[in-house]
């Protein structure tokens, strides 16, 4: 159990720091945009507003961005039809219920893939690696802090607490900077420091009826109801 809880907090720390670049890239694909096709858009223009980038740091970080973009659809061109082929066949496997067959798949899938992961990695690094080191902090800080705030936004926290939280981010955002690594020691480290910093924040700056109310699952909001076809068609 011990072992499953840190595997958990070390993959949500890993979202933490994957997650602002796929948003990024979510946000830049909008139709109509200003700026041109290479201005920094969506979580990248937080960045630069976030970490008061320099121009020739704008420049660099639209190269590196730029970079990513192709090197993605690179891959997706030379791979894309066969993880397409690979996805069926271990559909077609496990309909058959042909366990060798479900597992090559499986396996040629996660070898495909992998050069793919590799690539967000590498394009990942290469654009945090136009910050110093004090607006890595700053924006791990921001990341935080956010991440922080979507737990936290249903119990209405005053402004006073919203203020001791993003303190208490920017203080943790230096623990999980100095453990960047993708090693198994610095995702431990990592989860470690996620953990003391909602412990910090819960018990210190949340009131006990906020503790109380974060413990209990928030309320599913009822989906809207379809409108049969002809009722939309008579519109």
């Amino acid at each position: 159990m011990k072992r499953f809880t840190w595997l958990l907090l070390g993959l949500a720390v890993v979202v933490l720091a994957a997650s602002p670049i796929l948003a990024a890239e979510k946000a830049g694909r909008g139709k109509g945009a200003k700026g041109g096709s290479d201005a920094l858009r969506g979580e990248y223009a937080i960045m630069v507003s976030e970490c008061e980038l320099s121009d020739q740091q704008k420049t660099d970080l639209q190269a590196k961005v730029k970079a990513r973009k192709e090197a993605q659809a690179a891959w997706q061109q030379a791979n894309g039809e066969k993880q397409k082929a690979l996805r069926e066949a271990q559909k077609k496997a496990k309909e058959a219920n042909d366990k060798d067959a479900m597992k090559k798949a499986r396996d040629d899938l996660k070898a495909l893939d992998a050069g793919r992961r590799k690539i967000d990695a590498d394009t990942r690094a290469a654009i945090y690696a136009v910050l110093t080191p004090e607006q890595r902090a700053k924006w791990q800080a921001f990341q935080t802090y956010r991440t922080l705030m979507r737990r936290y936004k249903r119990l209405n926290p005053t402004e006073a607490q919203t203020a001791k939280i993003r303190e208490a981010a920017a203080a943790a955002a230096k623990d999980l900077v100095a453990a960047a690594g993708d090693d198994k020691e610095s995702r431990k480290k990592r989860a470690e420091a996620d953990k003391n910093l909602r412990k910090t924040i819960e018990e210190t700056i949340l009131t006990a009826e906020q503790r109380e109310a974060l413990q209990k699952k928030p309320e599913k909001k009822p989906r809207p109801e379809k409108k049969p076809a002809k009722e939309k068609a008579a519109k």
